[in-house]
C-alpha cells in the first residue's frame, strides 16, 4: 500500500506538469534577414501586423554601423505567408506602444532617428489595404514605454521624452469610447519612473513590472539600475470621475527591463515572463562578446501575488524590445533583439 500510493502521488504531480506544460510553435519568419527591434504589432480582421522597427543594416553597432528606423509594414493571415504590404508608415518609427482594439492596430509614441513622437495612429485591415484612423497625440514626446488596453482605456506607463531623458513616472489614460476628451494623466505608482517596463492586463485591473533607470554608484559612475518591483493598477469610477489605485506586489525575483509586453496571460492564471534584461545582463559592457539574454521563464499568480520559477526555454534565442501579440488563441514574440546590436526575424508562440 506504501509503494501504491508513492506511485499514485507521482502520477498526480506528473498529470499536474503536464498540464502547466509551455507549448511553443513557430511562425514563418518574417521576410528580412536582420530582423528589427522595437517593431509596432497587432491584429486587423484576422491579419496580423507587423510595423516599423529598427536595426543595424550596415554593421555592428561596435564596428561604426548606424541604426536605421523602418516604415514598412508586414502582413500575415492564417495559413498564409508574409507579405510586405506597398503602403507603408507614415514615417519610420520605432520603440513605441501597439495594441490591437477593435480591429484596429494603434501605434502611440516611439522614436525615429531625430526624435521621440508624441502621434498616435490606427491602422486597419479592409482586405486589400489599411486604412488609416486619427488619434489624439500625446501630450507630450514619449518612447521606451509600455501599455495595453483595459477595457476601453488605453493606458500608456513609463517612457522618456528624449534618448537621454530620464525615465518618466507618469501614467497616462485615453478612453477609447471618447477619444475627443484626449489623454489624461492619472495618479502615478508609488515607485521610480522608468523607461522600458512590461504590463500585462488581467481580471479587470492594469499591472507594471521592472523597467530600469540610470544610477550613480559610491563612486560617481552611473550604471544600468534594473527594477525589480511590480504594482497593480485599480481604476474607480465614481461620478463621472475616474481614479487610481496602485498596489505594490512581492517583489520578482529578477527584473524584466525591455522585455516582451504585453506579457502573455496563460492558464487562465498566471502571467509568464521569458526575456528582458536582468540585473546580471546590464553589467556586460562589451556588445561584440555578449552571452545574450538570460533563457529562464517566470510565472506571476496575480491571484495570491506569488512568483514560480517554469524552467528555461533552451531552444529558442530570449530577446528584449518586441511586442507580444495574442493571435490564433497564442502569444507571440515578434522579432526583437537577441544580442546588443542583433535582431532575429524569428517569431516564437506558445500557449
Amino acid at each position: 500500500m506504501k509503494y501504491f500510493s508513492i506511485i499514485v502521488m507521482m502520477m498526480v504531480v506528473e498529470a499536474a506538469v503536464a498540464q502547466t506544460a509551455l507549448k511553443w510553435s513557430a511562425l514563418p519568419d518574417l521576410p528580412d534577414e536582420r530582423g528589427f527591434a522595437g517593431m509596432y504589432a497587432g491584429v486587423s480582421h484576422g491579419a496580423l501586423l507587423c510595423l516599423g522597427g529598427a536595426n543595424f543594416p550596415d554593421g555592428y553597432p561596435w564596428d561604426g554601423g548606424v541604426k536605421q528606423w523602418y516604415d514598412g509594414i508586414f502582413l500575415l493571415q492564417q495559413g498564409g505567408s508574409w507579405k510586405k504590404l506597398p503602403q507603408k508608415m507614415e514615417a519610420a518609427a520605432g520603440y513605441g506602444v501597439s495594441v490591437s482594439y477593435q480591429e484596429r492596430v494603434i501605434l502611440i509614441g516611439g522614436s525615429n532617428a531625430h526624435e521621440h513622437l508624441t502621434r498616435v495612429i490606427g491602422y486597419e485591415w479592409d482586405g486589400t489595404a489599411l486604412v488609416q484612423h486619427q488619434y489624439p497625440s500625446l501630450p507630450f514626446p514619449l518612447a521606451n514605454m509600455s501599455g495595453a488596453v483595459l477595457d476601453d482605456l488605453l493606458i500608456v506607463v513609463g517612457g522618456n521624452v528624449s534618448p537621454t531623458g530620464p525615465g518618466l513616472n507618469k501614467c497616462l489614460v485615453l478612453d477609447l469610447k471618447k477619444v475627443g476628451t484626449g489623454w489624461a494623466e492619472m495618479e502615478p505608482w508609488p515607485g521610480p519612473g522608468r523607461i522600458f517596463p512590461v504590463c500585462a492586463t488581467f481580471d479587470g485591473d492594469f499591472y507594471m513590472f521592472s523597467g530600469e533607470a540610470t544610477a550613480v554608484n559610491s563612486k560617481g559612475n552611473s550604471y544600468r539600475l534594473i527594477h525589480q518591483d511590480g504594482y497593480r493598477l485599480s481604476i474607480k469610477h465614481s461620478g463621472g470621475q475616474r481614479s487610481a489605485h496602485w498596489e505594490k506586489l512581492a517583489a520578482m525575483p529578477r527584473g524584466m527591463s525591455a522585455g516582451g509586453s504585453v506579457l502573455p496571460v496563460l492558464k487562465g492564471d498566471r502571467f509568464l515572463f521569458w526575456g528582458g534584461v536582468d540585473a546580471v545582463t546590464a553589467q556586460h559592457k562589451t556588445p561584440s562578446s555578449h552571452p545574450g539574454i538570460t533563457n529562464d521563464l517566470l510565472y506571476y499568480f496575480p491571484h495570491t501575488d506569488s512568483w514560480e520559477f517554469a524552467g528555461r526555454q533552451q531552444r529558442v534565442p530570449a530577446r528584449v524590445t518586441l511586442p507580444v501579440v495574442h493571435w490564433q488563441n497564442r502569444w507571440f514574440y515578434i522579432s526583437g533583439e537577441i544580442k546588443p546590436g542583433i535582431r532575429t526575424p524569428a517569431i516564437i508562440g506558445v500557449y
